[in-house]
């Protein structure tokens, strides 16, 4: 793999040492100044004379449906800007998203398999259920560079026919970026407690007679050690993103990503029913074989043109094309005692797969008779190769025990034979819909996608094993209430495909394909905006076909699972410079119409509840701002029998982030702790899969802002 960055005590000590300066020069800057009394000083401090609570009236956006408020839009959304990402300092979209109650991190960050996370106890598909700027992106097996966004949001629930195929549990979509009417500059330099170092650039800006180019250029590198299951990351990314104001009434834009993210560490738990869960161990203790790891090489280019047909209607059409190769090493320990003895077996293999996307639309508004109408009319094409090495060792290698495990060397088991297409998916679609405004109270969504859906599997001789297809018209209604301004009232229904899970290689039909899986939602909520907090609550039903591991080891789809839910969010202004944000969503998640012994079971991997809680205290100091949160994941089961259940946890955080001027530039600090109590636990992956939690871990970061 790669030689992993060791910082030695002089890096430690220039990064303490350039903190220290930080600080001494303020506080002299500050004596400077009040001893002299000078009118320009050298160093002043950004106050705010309010904190603003987050808002329902900030924009989230649907798919196909357009960019709307999330006060406005008939399902639960939300919404996580890139200043609370830095604030927090995440590194993953599980951190990202880890104060909504719905969103539950199913594993971790360094791993084989990292940004893999739940909505309403529902697995996100990694190939359709993650967007960028609302179109398709590969998500296996990396963390999306979230330097490169300004935004990350999330549509909960079924998006049949905002995004065509896709897990029933939601949609995550990453938002670039774009250019700043202004020239920007900053640089930023981060540490990471186990010795990662990150540093990136952030510039933008407009030129031309006219400012009618505009840039938005990310840079980033970082590199070291990290505490958890005491691996290492190494990644460089870039991205970029470009408008040119044609004329008043077009304009063409570029955006592109590229990462390439390597790391070590990340050890699968593999526990069947027969045996009880283990006692978790450290987060910082080291599982995984000497030469074991991922190397994830990420590209993704959009080319896209709006025209304005007139002050109401306008035209988009975007081609989007994506590529990812991930070639990894992962150890699996087989538990196969109740000592917790196990098997270690390796895994050896490459899988690459590659997007295009072709989209176009036409939107609009217009009225008739005194009845307003926002229109969207659509068509979109979308193909997905994946291939894998031919040939792709799963090798037993040694035995240890969890709480004494077994390092060995892996350098030798490597994936031979080249590559070949294991499957193609193709979809071609078409959709339309129509918000009707009937009066200042009531409105209807009235939305319809039609999806020939097909996808191929394909033997290592290229011979075409099985075919299924799909064509299938995806309804969305909804019914919106607004008794004031400030409120809106909701009632949805959603249909949905999506393409079936393959069989885990710890099966006996290991990587068996399924035909695409059907689900519906209905969904009724209300939202409210006040001068001093805003809540949003919703009560769902999920009917989803259901997958599952019987007990002769044999993946099978078999019946189906029914998730209902209510979901609690709120923001409080509790005082001037004081937010408060929570959740907490209770599930009962049941198997049903399925095999004897399975029916009437938990829906493996939903927890019976969830909840988080934030709070941030601004100009604590001029210039000072505390937060503090806690997760809360209750008990979850870990198979189809019901036979093992995760035990709950709950998790803390803290930190800080300061910000001050200096010479005319702002300069921020920051510094987050996660896992405060470092406490040991798991995560579920999937079915009898568990990962080892993170360990506490302290990051800081210095940006300036030139």
């Amino acid at each position: 793999m790669y030689t992993p960055f060791v910082p030695s005590r002089l890096h430690l000590a220039l990064a303490a040492a350039g903190l220290c300066a930080l600080h001494f020069s303020a506080v002299a800057a500050e004596a400077a100044a009040e001893a002299e009394d000078v009118g320009a000083a050298l160093s002043t401090v950004e106050v705010k004379a309010m904190v603003e609570k987050k808002k329902l009236s900030d924009s989230v956006c649907s798919g196909t449906l357009g960019c709307k408020s999330e006060l406005n839009t008939p399902f639960s959304t939300k919404a996580v800007s890139s200043e609370e990402i830095e604030d927090r300092l995440a590194t993953s979209i599980s951190e990202v998203l880890k104060y909504d109650a719905s969103v539950t991190a199913i594993s971790p960050p360094i791993s084989t398999h990292p940004a893999t996370i739940q909505m309403r106890g529902l697995r996100l598909d990694d190939l359709n259920g993650y967007k960028v700027n609302g179109l398709a992106n590969i998500n296996r097996g990396t963390e999306m560079p979230l330097e490169m966004f300004e935004q990350v949001e999330v549509l909960k629930g079924l998006t049949g026919y905002m995004y065509g195929f896709g897990s029933p549990g939601g949609i995550v979509n990453y938002v670039s970026k774009r250019p700043t009417t202004s020239k920007t500059f900053s640089a930023a330099m981060g540490y990471q407690e186990g010795g990662a170092i990150k540093e990136h650039i952030d510039m933008g800006g407009r030129v031309g007679d006219n400012e009618e180019f505009g840039y938005r250029i990310n840079l980033l590198h970082e590199d070291g050690d990290v505490k958890e299951e005491s691996g290492s990351i190494k990644r460089n990314a870039a991205g970029a993103n470009f408008d040119w104001h044609v004329t008043k009434d077009l304009t063409l834009t570029y955006d592109a990503i590229y990462q390439r993210r390597r790391s070590v560490g990340g050890t699968d738990i593999v526990i069947s029913p027969s045996y009880k869960i283990p006692a978790p161990i450290a987060g910082d203790s080291e599982l995984n074989s000497v030469g074991a790891g991922s190397d994830v090489e990420y590209t993704l280019s959009t080319v896209g043109a709006e025209y304005r047909l007139s002050p109401d209607w306008a035209a988009n059409v975007s081609y989007r094309t994506s590529d990812s190769t991930r070639v990894y090493k992962k150890d699996q320990y087989y538990i196969t005692n109740n000592n917790f003895d196990y098997k270690d077996r390796v895994t050896s293999e490459l899988h690459g797969y590659h997007f295009d996307q072709v989209q176009a639309s036409v939107n609009g508004s217009f009225n008739t008779a005194g009845i307003g109408h926002e229109v969207v009319l659509g068509l979109m094409s979308q193909n997905l190769e994946s291939t894998s090495s031919v040939t792709t060792p799963k090798t037993y290698l040694g035995t240890g025990n969890l709480y004494s495990p077994t390092i060995i060397n892996v350098w030798t088991i490597n994936y031979s034979g080249g590559t070949y297409r294991d499957e193609a998916t193709r979809q071609e679609a078409v959709f339309a819909s129509d918000t009707v405004k009937l009066n200042d109270n009531w409105s209807v969504l009235a939305g319809l996608r039609y999806n020939q859906f097909v996808d191929a599997a394909f033997s290592t001789k290229g011979v075409n094993t099985a075919t299924y297809t799909a064509n299938k018209t995806t309804p969305t209604v909804a019914l919106m209430y607004k008794p004031a301004a400030d409120t809106t009232l909701y009632a949805s229904y959603v249909e949905a495909l999506e393409q079936a899970a393959s069989a885990p290689t710890s099966t006996v039909n290991a990587n068996q394909t399924f035909a695409p899986i059907k689900s519906k939602q209905s969904e009724v909520g209300v939202k409210t905006e006040q001068s001093w907090w805003n809540a949003s609550a919703s009560l769902f039903h999920i009917e989803r076909g259901a997958q599952y591991t019987n007990a002769a080891n044999v993946y099978v789809m078999d019946g189906e699972t029914k998730y209902q839910g209510v979901e609690l969010n709120s923001v409080v202004q509790a005082a001037k410079n004081v937010s408060i944000e929570g959740g907490v969503m209770f599930l009962d998640a049941t198997l049903e119409n399925a095999a004897a012994g399975y029916s009437g079971k938990r829906a493996v991997g939903a927890p019976r509840r969830q909840a988080s809680v934030q709070a941030t205290w601004r100009e604590v100091l001029p210039g000072l701002a505390l937060h503090v949160g806690t997760q809360y994941l209750g008990q979850l089961a870990m198979d189809a029998a019901n036979v093992n259940t995760l035990p709950a946890y709950t998790l803390f955080d803290a930190g800080f982030n300061y910000r001050h001027r200096y010479f005319g530039k702002m300069v921020s600090v920051r510094a987050n702790i996660s896992n405060l109590a470092n406490r040991k636990y798991w995560t579920y992956y999937q079915e009898n899969y568990l990962n080892i939690g993170s360990p506490r871990t302290a990051s800081v970061n210095v940006r300036v802002d030139f």
